[in-house]
């Protein structure tokens, strides 16, 4: 496994890890497609060839992804997360 296929792992794992707290929280389940869709994309990126730029841009976005979501949830616990 490279360490592109990792990095990007990690990105889908991490929103995946948001799953029961995003449902409970805030958005039901108006992303359960969405969220299926990514797990099956966990599965085959064994076999994908990615590039840095790509997998940077993912990264990018997830970080945003989480952010927005501290700043919907301002105001609320949060639990402290440590993207690997």
């Amino acid at each position: 496994m490279s360490t592109l296929q990792i990095r990007l792992k990690n990105c889908i794992q991490t929103i995946l890890e948001l799953e029961t707290d995003l449902s409970a929280e805030f958005l039901g389940s108006h992303f359960n497609n969405e969220l299926t869709a990514l797990k099956n994309y966990l599965q085959q990126v064994d076999n994908m060839m990615l590039a840095e730029d790509d997998v940077k841009r993912l990264e990018d976005a997830t970080a945003n992804f989480l952010a927005e979501i501290r700043l919907s949830n301002k105001g609320l616990p949060q639990q402290k997360r440590l993207l690997q």
